[in-house]
């Protein structure tokens, strides 16, 4: 989820228009938030950092920590190559999320989990309805042809 998070705020693509490490005000600002919380961002920034998805630089001069792209965080910049940003939203969307909540019903009675949650399969509902679920599902999001 905090990876999520960092794909929904645009983490990745604050630090990249910057084109260089920064700080987690320079990040907050760029939030589209009158009100964002640095404290919850920090949490997700350190997370992010011991993940190894963004990097940070102490600060030598008593300044503060500054958080930068590697080749992780890179895949997460909306607008590049290779960007996963499609793929991560489709993943977390609740249609897909809610089939794991009843695994445990399908070891006791069979049966599949999307199923359970939602009364068909997922090909039939991506088949009637693909926004759903992110959009197509053969290519995350984007424009089918």
């Amino acid at each position: 989820m905090a990876l999520k998070c960092a794909v929904e705020l645009r983490l990745a693509d604050i630090i990249d228009s910057h084109g260089r490490p920064i700080s987690l005000s320079q990040i907050a600002s760029g939030i589209n938030s009158p009100s964002a919380d640095i404290s919850y961002l920090a949490r997700i920034m350190r997370y992010m950092v011991r993940k190894e998805i963004f990097t940070a630089h102490p600060p030598s001069d008593g300044g503060e920590t500054l958080f930068g792209l590697n080749q992780k965080s890179r895949l997460l910049t909306h607008d590049s190559e290779g960007s996963i940003t499609s793929f991560i939203t489709m993943q977390h969307n609740p249609w897909l999320l809610e089939p794991w909540h009843r695994l445990g019903q399908c070891i006791k009675g069979g049966g599949t989990a999307f199923l359970k949650a939602h009364g068909c399969e997922l090909w039939d509902l991506a088949s009637r309805n693909p926004v759903i679920i992110g959009g197509c599902c053969w290519c995350y999001g984007r424009k089918c042809s």
